[in-house]
């Protein structure tokens, strides 16, 4: 697999870290962040949003004219480590080194975002948004094709999917008691093998 230098923007054009949020806006991502986690999107109205900043559904309207956008959002305004760390790989000479590195700062987010990822993964709603924002989808392309080093969609998606399964599993409730450090130790350490990596 070769690394392009062009990769490092979606095919919009728009990298996250460029998507700017006024503080009043970061203000409703942060309390819809937790809602989303909790409720799911479907659960989750702008009027609880509201209720949540104390404020009232017109000042949260204001922001955010639809919950999707406040999904897309949320998203955006979390996986812009992800994107550097996207865009670090992809210039990085190693390959293997380059691939590890992105692994582990991907379980690294899973395991500190864990409520938000078990939100992501199993919210059929929020997925169903995010597969429409492009900074989103082409960002999480992008990630697997590197981590599994295939330019191959057709190559890379099954062990894609396996990947983000395991990696996507800190949101289990069954871990929730589990060490964030053991977690994320073990968590990298099994995704290596999985993708014939040293870990």
């Amino acid at each position: 697999m070769s690394f392009v230098a062009s990769t490092t923007r979606s095919r919009s054009g728009t990298r996250l870290a460029e998507i700017r949020h006024t503080p009043a806006q970061v203000r409703v991502i942060t309390a819809a962040y937790g809602l989303f986690a909790e409720y799911g999107v479907a659960g989750t109205s702008l009027q609880m949003i509201a209720d949540s900043m104390g404020v009232t559904k017109a000042a949260v309207y204001h922001q955010f004219k639809t919950k999707d956008e406040i999904v897309v959002a949320t998203a955006d305004h979390e996986l812009v480590a992800l994107e550097a760390a996207v865009e670090d790989a992809e210039a990085a000479p190693d390959r293997v080194e380059a691939r590890r590195a992105l692994l582990r700062q991907l379980v690294d987010f899973s395991v500190r975002s864990r409520a938000q990822v078990r939100a992501w993964q199993g919210d059929p709603a929020m997925m169903r948004v995010l597969a429409r924002h492009e900074p989103f989808s082409g960002l999480t392309r992008r990630m697997f094709a590197l981590l599994v080093d295939d330019d191959s969609e057709t190559e890379w998606s099954i062990p894609a999917a396996m990947l983000a399964a395991a990696i996507t599993a800190v949101g289990q409730p069954a871990l929730a008691a589990l060490d964030p450090n053991i977690l994320r130790d073990r968590v990298f350490h099994y995704a290596c093998r999985l993708l014939d990596l040293p870990d």
